[in-house]
């Protein structure tokens, strides 16, 4: 309970911090390790070095590696994805009044998703398999081109369309949807122990410290230190 309400305060702090500065930043980087990398839109290849408090823009592209992972935050609503290794993901998001509609679209890869129930624009997970809408949930996604999806739905509902056959499956809390490439879809309870286990939600840090750099639209930058502990 102590951890769930320093982290929203810290979550606070960074939108405030950040509220003055470009506007068309969607994301920020929240937290990672191993080997992980970030593509820019405008960028032809994959840099190494991603750090805590880096923005995210549409169109950005992460990866991650055997050991990777990274959590990020939209700054509209505060939802989550968590990206676990050997994934690779595109993050768009389209500014209107406020909002941002977001979009992932996974390669490959595992995330979590965890959607804050808001109006605050359309949440939609697209991979080479199937396209998912998203509001106010909590789900992971398992997506390899060659076996398909599989959808394990934690609390709210998943709706997932299948690309190839054009089948619609809604998957609820503690059901698992499937979605392959050949176009079959289904839903089903999900056996226990099956949904992979959340090891950066049981992870207890003793001192943490979030630097963010921010910069402003006439280029100018600042950096904020952020000190916090989760207990």
């Amino acid at each position: 309970m102590k951890k769930n309400i320093l982290m929203k305060l810290l979550l606070a702090l960074i939108l405030f911090a950040t509220s003055g500065f470009s506007q068309d930043k969607i994301a920020l980087i929240l937290k990672v390790r191993g080997e992980t990398s970030l593509k820019r839109a405008t960028d032809s290849e994959f840099k190494k070095g991603v750090k805590i408090g880096d923005n995210l823009y549409s169109r950005d592209r992460i990866k991650t590696g055997k050991d990777g992972f990274t959590a990020l935050v939209f700054l509209d609503d505060k939802s989550q994805i968590k990206v676990r290794e050997n994934s690779e993901m595109e993050i768009t998001g389209e500014r209107s009044k406020g909002s941002i509609s977001k979009q992932v679209d996974m390669q490959f890869g595992t995330l979590k998703a965890e959607i804050n129930p808001t109006k605050k624009g359309d949440f939609i997970i697209a991979t080479p398999t199937s396209v998912a809408s998203v509001k106010g949930t909590v789900f992971w996604v398992l997506s390899d081109p060659i076996n398909g999806d599989v959808f394990y739905g934690i609390s709210g509902s998943i709706e997932v369309t299948n690309n190839e056959s054009g089948g619609v499956i809604v998957v609820g809390a503690n059901q698992t949807g499937i979605s392959t490439p050949t176009g079959q879809v289904k839903v089903e309870d999900t056996p226990a122990g099956a949904q992979p286990v959340d090891e950066d939600a049981e992870e207890s840090e003793e001192n943490n410290e979030l630097r963010i750099q921010l910069r402003n639209p006439s280029g100018e930058t600042k950096t904020i230190k952020i000190e916090y502990k989760l207990c």
